[in-house]
């Protein structure tokens, strides 16, 4: 029998405790009014056991993940204790990477869950700053779990600026580093030039003065008279005496005209040789000073853009810039790909962002 069959009828608007009460003769107790204070502790201890609850949730997710066998996680989740695999991931998610229930208790789950796509440091980083929300600031706990994603979106979007800034600025050192390096070992190579330039001419010059002295002593042996020594004797065997002379003289003038003549043929061709290298000389002295000023050019270009990279506002729009130009390509593109029916109507909107970058650009020089 129910406690109901024990009277006929319950008076209407009566609450069970109060019939049970009137039954044994007892009043209705009368509840204390509940004010503010107490339902805002009332709702600050729930929120800190829902933090701990997930946090203790996740732990002892993963140490069942842990126990079952292969094949019984998901059925067991499905079964058991009635979580999608989604929401045990981020149970056990949020356990990994939260230790201090009150942070997840003042977060909630929602925006607790959003704050994962931060690695640790950067998340403790955010959690302490104040960020801006349409114009204003927030602290994490003050913002919703949208503007909070939008939030996290917008510092994932200028860590990658960041990083392509510091890449390519990285590049424009290591360019500027080879360019300088490039610029030395062309200055040495255009010092060498001119110090062999200088040898060849030394030896020029030298080839030119022994050439002379030969043709001058080439010239005296020429005109050098016959000389033959005249003894007692016959007029015959004088006359005998002073055609054999003449002959081994002739001879032996021959002889050494004949040498003087190999000696300063080879001597031309020593100073021929000599001005050759002079020549060659001169052109490798000439590339490498072309060579040492293209590449001081070279230098200076890399300089002046490394020194823009240290612009952080220049950095910035070249790395916007080479984006908008990828993307006016890829828009062009797809203006090509469509049917006569759309294409005038992707031709417009190009042709209003056309118009709208030259009124800003119109704006900006004023």
């Amino acid at each position: 029998m129910s406690m109901y069959d024990m009277v006929e009828v319950m008076p209407n608007e009566e609450s069970e405790g109060a019939v049970l009460s009137g039954m044994f003769g007892e009043s209705a107790p009368v509840e204390a009014p509940r004010g503010i204070e107490t339902i805002t502790e009332e709702i600050l201890n729930y929120k800190r056991t829902a933090g701990e609850s997930i946090l203790e949730i996740g732990r002892r997710l993963k140490e069942a993940k842990a126990l079952l066998p292969h094949g019984e996680w998901l059925p067991w989740l499905s079964e058991k204790v009635e979580f999608s695999e989604r929401s045990a991931q981020n149970f056990m998610r949020l356990a990994d990477a939260y230790q201090n229930p009150q942070t997840l208790a003042d977060l909630g789950a929602s925006k607790a869950l959003v704050l994962l796509a931060l690695n640790p440091v950067e998340r403790d980083e955010f959690l302490n700053e104040k960020h801006d929300v349409r114009g204003g600031e927030k602290t994490v706990p003050e913002m919703s779990a949208r503007e909070l994603d939008e939030a996290v979106r917008q510092r994932k979007i200028a860590e990658q600026k960041a990083d392509e800034m510091e890449r390519e600025l990285e590049k424009q050192r290591t360019a500027t580093a080879d360019a300088e390096a490039a610029a030395e070992r062309a200055r040495e190579a255009a010092e060498a030039a001119r110090a062999e330039v200088e040898e060849a001419k030394n030896a020029s010059l030298a080839a030119q003065e022994r050439t002379e002295a030969l043709q001058r002593e080439l010239k005296e042996l020429r005109e050098k008279p016959v000389e033959v020594a005249v003894q007692d004797a016959s007029e015959e065997q004088i006359a005998a005496a002073v055609k054999e002379a003449e002959k081994a003289a002739k001879a032996k003038r021959d002889a050494a005209v004949a040498k003087k003549a190999e000696e300063l043929k080879a001597a031309e061709e020593q100073r021929d040789e000599a001005r050759r290298a002079v020549e060659s000389a001169e052109a490798a002295k000439k590339a490498a000073e072309d060579q040492a000023a293209a590449l001081r050019a070279e230098l200076a270009k890399a300089k002046k853009s490394a020194a823009a990279m240290d612009n952080k506002a220049l950095a910035e729009f070249g790395v916007l810039f080479r984006q908008a130009q990828e993307t006016v390509n890829r828009l062009t593109e797809i203006a090509g790909e469509l049917d006569e029916e759309n294409r005038p109507k992707i031709n417009r909107a190009l042709d209003a962002l056309r118009n709208m970058i030259s009124e800003k650009v119109g704006e900006g020089t004023v």
